[in-house]
């Protein structure tokens, strides 16, 4: 049990707070990248995008102390009111905040890096337009699919505006008749 406390004491040291999405986003890339797999701690935290490798690898010997600890019987499990909802098979939502939010709370956007959209472009080529699940987990690991496919989105509208914009000019591409005469 000393070791335990050690190893939390550095935990909080550390500074390094896991909300619920992270220790979401963690368990199920514990489950994607299996032990053994090369890199596992970097891929997980690229997963993440808010944690080191470092991070990662001991928040990972952190769950396994309170596994071993819950097994020696030394923790206690919580009692719930409901009991279905412990056992339930279908995947948890994240329980909603207890204080009221004024105002949207929205994270700031990260401009895409160069080496992100090389990646996303080989991604495209590899997987097609439109697989960008397959883009996030396998080429461009920063990032998560939704910001692939908005980037997607962005970057076909800025093809089209090019390829408009080398278009040959006309007399007849204005549309109002008093324009082609004003004086």
């Amino acid at each position: 049990m000393g070791k335990r406390a050690i190893v939390m004491v550095d935990f909080e040291v550390e500074n390094s707070r896991w909300t619920w999405e992270e220790d979401k986003q963690f368990e199920n890339s514990l489950v994607e990248f299996p032990e053994n797999f090369p890199n596992r701690w970097a891929k997980i935290a690229a997963r993440l995008g808010t944690k080191s490798a470092a991070e990662v690898e001991r928040h990972y010997a952190v769950l396994l102390d309170d596994v071993t600890a819950i097994e020696a019987g030394l923790i206690q499990s919580p009692e719930y009111a409901d009991t279905s909802l412990s056992r339930s098979t279908e995947p948890q939502k994240c329980p909603k905040p207890e204080k009221k939010q004024i105002g949207p709370q929205r994270k700031a956007g990260r401009p895409w890096t160069e080496e992100e959209h090389r990646l996303f472009l080989l991604g495209l080529e590899k997987y097609g337009k439109g697989d960008w699940k397959s883009i996030s987990r396998y080429v461009v690991l920063t990032r998560n699919p939704t910001q692939v496919a908005s980037h997607a989105q962005k970057h076909y509208e800025r093809q089209e505006k090019e390829e408009q914009n080398k278009k040959r000019r006309s007399i007849f591409d204005k549309s109002n008749v008093s324009d082609k005469f004003a004086v």
